[in-house]
């Protein structure tokens, strides 16, 4: 792989809003993230005036799993509250596990999708409030 394909890649990863792009191929291997952590679950914009609830959202393209498959637990019930750093789902693509992590101390009031649904990127997931 040239600097020039990395480049293209880059290039697409922009068009297409795609944060994280991982490739292996024999002992190459190629991890690129776009943008920083603090984008990925950057608030809605509120109408000028109004208070209302903030939503975390989706830091890749998958399936939401409201817990981890490993577990055999079901999901905690909401409202509950979070820490900052706490995971409080997994977006599954393919064989990979990527958290969603609070980004500060926060209440997930309700979930705004279904478990297992499919998700994009930036995508609303949990309905919070500080």
């Amino acid at each position: 792989m040239t600097s020039e394909d990395i480049g293209r890649i880059i290039t697409l990863m922009e068009r297409h809003g795609i944060a994280v792009f991982d490739y292996e191929h024999g002992s190459t291997e190629l991890h690129l993230t776009l943008g920083s952590e603090s984008n990925i679950e950057a608030a809605e914009p509120q109408p000028a005036g109004t208070v209302g609830p903030d939503v975390l959202r989706s830091p890749a393209v998958g399936n939401l799993l409201l817990t981890h498959p490993a577990t055999e637990s079901t999901s905690n019930p909401l409202p509950r509250r979070a820490a900052a750093g706490d995971v409080v789902a997994y977006i599954r693509t393919g064989l990979t596990l990527r958290a969603v992590v609070a980004k500060q101390d926060c209440l997930l009031l309700r979930t705004l999708v279904e478990n297992g649904a499919g998700v994009g990127y930036d995508d609303a997931l949990f309905e919070i409030t500080p």
